[in-house]
This record gives structure tokens, sequence and C-alpha cells, in this order.
């Protein structure tokens, strides 16, 4: 197993979402996924732009996202041997217009880089063609979210639209559990999805959409031995650590161990 691996989709910043209710609950996932070769976690709380309906909530969501972000990582301070942090954000973004919203505001993006991490809603309205164009249009990254998850319209073929979403410039996160049948109940065909986009060369990043202790099915290292039993480890270090390894460092980012200030955090 790597011992390289670098998570882009987490939400282990205490109380700010339905992920990590608290320090220690996310101290101990990071622990956890330190444990199992995770070396840098970009956390990622979810930004609900439609339910923000001023550019004044906006700010306010992420300002929160960021103090709550900086407690963490000052009780990181005490802590040895954890991944490396930054902030990042799930960028809830049904369509262009909505996106179009956020874009430009200082610290959206994962851990101050260009790249957005996007989600369209589970329940496809469409293509969702436009938000990638938009993202694509301002000059930032757009990564689209565990789109093995998604329930998509009759008529619409999952493979071919993913297909049309790389064309357009977006990279395809697939999460660590789908490979392992872990998101059955709530999306009956993300096992088999994940897999098909493996054997159509669709898989860009897997991450862990870890949500704290209180929910399992979030194993970094079953992903990668899934991965590497299906003769896909050359596969499972690039998706694992190459690329998002890459993505990290691709604006110079520097992640501080034990703790990273958050883009735009009080000092």
């Amino acid at each position: 197993m790597t011992e390289r691996f670098t998570d882009l989709h987490s939400h282990l910043v205490p109380a700010v979402d339905d992920g990590s209710a608290s320090i220690p609950e996310s101290l101990e996932s990071l622990a956890a996924l330190r444990a199992e070769g995770v070396r840098t976690v970009v956390t990622t709380p979810h930004l609900l732009l439609p339910q923000l309906t001023t550019d004044a909530a906006i700010d306010r969501e992420l300002d929160r996202h960021r103090r709550a972000f900086d407690r963490l990582a000052e009780a990181m301070l005490d802590e040895p041997d954890l991944p490396l942090l930054g902030l990042g954000q799930e960028i809830w973004a049904p369509d262009a217009a909505t996106l179009r919203r956020a874009l430009g505001r200082p610290g959206l993006g994962l851990a101050g880089t260009r790249w957005l991490l996007v989600e369209f809603g589970f329940d496809l309205q469409g293509t969702h063609e436009g938000v990638v164009r938009e993202a694509v249009a301002a000059g930032r990254g757009i990564i689209v979210a565990h789109p093995e998850r998604y329930h998509y319209l009759p008529g619409i073929e999952p493979i071919e639209l993913m297909r049309r979403w790389r064309e357009l410039g977006a990279l395809l996160q697939v999460n660590a559990g789908s490979f392992t049948g872990h998101y059955l109940g709530h999306s009956p065909g993300s096992e088999r999805l994940a897999w098909d986009m493996v054997a159509h060369g669709l898989v860009d990043l897997v991450a862990t959409d870890h949500h704290g202790g209180r929910r399992a099915g979030v194993s970094p290292a079953e992903a990668f031995e899934a991965l590497a039993a299906r003769d896909e480890r050359v596969l499972a270090e690039r998706v694992m650590a190459g690329a998002p390894g890459k993505i990290v460092r691709e604006a110079g980012v520097e992640l501080v161990e034990p703790a990273v200030r958050s883009p735009g955090g009080d000092a």
C-alpha cells in the first residue's frame, strides 16, 4: 500500500455541516486516516449555495468555515503524527448562475488553489454542463464530486455524460467507499458505476468523503486494495496519491505540519 495518499474530499471541520461534530472527533478521524497512509487532507465542508441567498450569506458561511478550521488547526498543534491539513469546500452548484455567485471570493477552492470541488445534487436535473463551462471560463479547475452516486435522468447514459464533463475540462472524483459497496442503500448503482468508470478510464481522483467517526465506509486502504485486487494498482497510485498531490502542489500551496491556516483566515 502506498504511504502518500492525498485526500481532497472530507467533512472534518467540526460542527459546520453534517460531518464531524467536534474537535475530538475530527482529531480521531484524522489520526485514523494518517494510520492508513494519508499524508495530506484538504477538508471540504459543504457550501450549499442554493440555501445562501445573498452574497453576504455566502461570505458569512465561508468565514464560519475558516474560523472552525482554524480552531481545529490550533488543536492539532498538540497532536503528533497527523496529516497535513488544508481547507476547501464541497460546493453545491446545480446550475451555472448559482456557481457564478461564489466565484472570485477569497479562499474559495481547495487549499487556496484554483481547483473547485463541485457537486450538482444527487438527483440530477439535466446534464449540468453549464456548471463545468462556468468554472472553466472563470479560469478555475473543476472536480465533479462522486458522479457514481448521482441519480441520472431517464435517457441519459451516465458514462457518456461523464465523458462530456471531462471533455469540457472537469476531473471526476470517486468516493473510496463506492468500490466496496458502501453507498448501495442510497445509490444502488454506485458500486457498479464506480467500476464502470474504471473500465472506461474515467476515474481521475479517489477521495474518502469522510464525515467523521460516526460513519463507516471511508477507508482509503480498502479502496486501494480493492483496486489493486483487480490489477489496477497503477491507477490506484495515480488517483489516490499522484494526481491529488499534484493538485495541492500546483499553486505552490504550503501545507505545514501539524497545522495550516486557512486562506484568508485569522493568523
